[in-house]
């Protein structure tokens, strides 16, 4: 990209903000005189803009320079606290970019983000709004991550609702985390929505994560491809993204704008729809996605590139990107470069993603201005097998993230499973054949790995470890560095569990989907693990921001599964 492009964007982003024209004598000031016909609190409002409005602070002072937008076109506050522009002819929404030291709104009914209202892009929309400033440092907080939910009745919203919305609540009410608090949900919140009711049932789960007395966490949400609604889409556009917004209308409805953005302490997060709807209605009223229909299209991909202008200082921030299908893997797809070189430009950058129903993390080659690579993290689920088992694809157990952030970086996270936040793990003997009830002609043994096909091997599936933690096996007083295996393989006891009807109604309604975890470590042992006692495998987790070390154990070896 062009830097003489990035700072004229820039430049346009702060002229916008700064150049509507205030008419001499009719400022408000603080003094209240009403405002004169064609102005707004002292600002005159342009021919032909039909969106318009103030962002002022619970004392009613304009907050200048906020961004402002309906998803295509931009503006931005300027002294007099005043946006205005021309919506375009497929805007439903108007939103502003949250800016740093300022309460994030909620509305009062769902208890989700209130950061945009809707408008009709035909007619005159006046639109203001309320900010609270905080008090105190914002720099260092902590939120929480759902992968795919796949709420597709009132008995999965419950489930989703008694388990991980509870025990998110419960997580920030008994740890008190200082700092803004709040959730993001990274798409496919829906399954497949049939019923319109679906959306109602998972906003109100989504808004009942209470975590203090009439308190609740705001959560952000991302569209995800099970999230469109194809009947709502015009069958004659399709390949074109006016069909798409189409089949976002009912989650729009709901939860608001796909794309906006908003800043905590010292990072930037910017929400993307990164599926392209190009299919007409099918039977299940929603398209897979494949690498054919993720990226980002034209009109999207150019406005986060006016968002991106309007975060100054840059390098000395984080950004976060909030999507629901993941980039790893997809080579071709549009605007896949240029969204990397553009998340370069801050001082760490990060890629969260749902989607695959799996554990994973992932290092890109492109640096980030800190000197680190941008990171992609793809998002256990906490619906494990679509509320069927509590395991996920890839053998992890269902559950969510939590994330510190301390100044423009993480200071922590960890994956905290519902059936028990503690665990972490599990530990196999690679000598282990499992039952192979069924008819089906999978092998369930680790030996068929090459990895493990020489010998008595401890295997541990660290759910959402890193290659950079430190893992080994003690027993006898002795420990013994473990070897991340650095290759995706197949949690075989998981898969076993779930071929084997184990799982009530899996094998008869609906045909699980396996995938491979890359989080592995391993060590060849002298004897089989079976004969072994006293042991443990120890993996250390280090943030080196903070220096901070979390330490997981587990010293049981599992050899069957059960739902318990």
């Amino acid at each position: 990209m062009d830097r003489r492009f990035i700072i004229g964007s820039l430049l346009a982003c702060i002229f916008v903000a700064c150049s509507s024209q205030v008419v001499p004598g009719t400022e408000t000031g603080e003094s209240g005189e009403p405002d004169l016909t064609g102005t707004v609190n002292g600002t005159r409002i342009k021919d032909g803009n039909n969106v318009y409005g103030t962002i002022l602070d619970t004392d009613g002072k304009p907050i200048p320079y906020i961004p402002v937008s309906d998803g295509i076109r931009f503006s931005a506050t300027d002294l007099n606290g005043v946006y205005q522009f021309k919506a375009s002819p497929s805007a439903a929404f108007v939103f502003y970019s949250l800016p740093s030291g300022y309460a994030i709104a909620q509305d009062g009914g769902t208890h989700l983000p209130a950061f945009y209202q809707r408008i009709d892009p035909s007619a005159d929309n006046r639109c203001d709004f309320t900010l609270r400033k905080l008090t105190g440092t914002t720099t260092a907080f902590s939120f929480a991550v759902l992968g795919d939910i796949h709420i597709r009745d009132a008995a999965t919203a419950a489930k989703f609702t008694d388990s991980a919305i509870r025990q998110i609540g419960a997580y920030f009410r008994d740890t008190g985390a200082a700092g803004p608090v709040f959730g993001v949900s990274l798409g496919d919140i829906i399954n497949n929505p049939k019923d319109p009711d679906t959306y109602g049932m998972a906003q109100k789960a989504l808004g009942s994560a209470e975590y203090a007395a009439g308190q609740y966490l705001p959560f952000f949400t991302v569209i995800g491809n099970h999230d469109h609604d194809s009947r709502m889409g015009d069958a004659a556009k399709a390949g074109t993204h006016g069909y798409d917004r189409g089949t976002e209308r009912r989650f729009g409805e709901a939860f608001g704008p796909t794309c906006y953005s908003f800043n905590i302490g010292a990072v930037h997060f910017v929400a993307l729809d990164n599926y392209i709807s190009m299919k007409g209605p099918t039977g299940s009223n929603t398209a897979l996605a494949s690498q054919a229909e993720t990226g980002l299209t034209d009109e999207i991909y150019d406005w986060l590139l006016k968002d991106l202008a309007c975060v100054q200082d840059r390098a000395s921030k984080m950004v976060v990107v909030l999507q629901h299908c993941h980039v790893r893997g997809f080579t071709g797809i549009p605007h896949r470069d240029d969204l990397l070189s553009k998340l370069s430009e801050f001082h760490s950058a990060y890629l969260f993603s749902g989607h695959a129903h799996i554990c994973e993390s992932y290092k890109y080659q492109v640096l980030a201005q800190g000197g680190k690579p941008i990171v992609e993290r793809i998002h256990g689920v906490p619906m494990g097998n679509f509320w069927y088992s509590r395991y996920n694809p890839d053998g992890s157990s269902a559950g969510y993230y939590i994330y510190k952030v301390n100044g423009n970086d993480f200071a922590g996270w960890e994956y905290r499973t519902l059936h028990d936040p503690d665990e972490q793990m599990r530990v196999y003997d690679s000598r282990d054949v499992y039952d192979r009830e069924s008819d089906w002609s999978r092998q369930y043994i680790w030996t068929g790995e090459s990895l493990f096909a020489d010998g008595n091997y401890v295997l541990a599936h660290i759910y959402h470890g890193d290659e950079d933690w430190e893992v080994s096996f003690e027993q006898g007083g002795k420990s013994r560095k473990m070897t991340f295996a650095n290759k995706r393989i197949y949690d075989y006891c998981v898969n076993c569990h779930l071929a084997n009807d184990k799982v009530a109604g899996i094998r008869t309604s609906w045909k699980y989907h396996w995938d491979r975890s890359e989080n592995w470590w391993y060590l060849k042992l002298d004897q089989p693990l079976t004969s072994l006692t006293g042991w443990k495998v120890v993996a250390k987790a280090k943030y080196p921001l903070t220096g901070e070390t979390r330490t997981y154990t587990c010293d049981v070896l599992t050899r069957s599964l059960t739902e318990e």
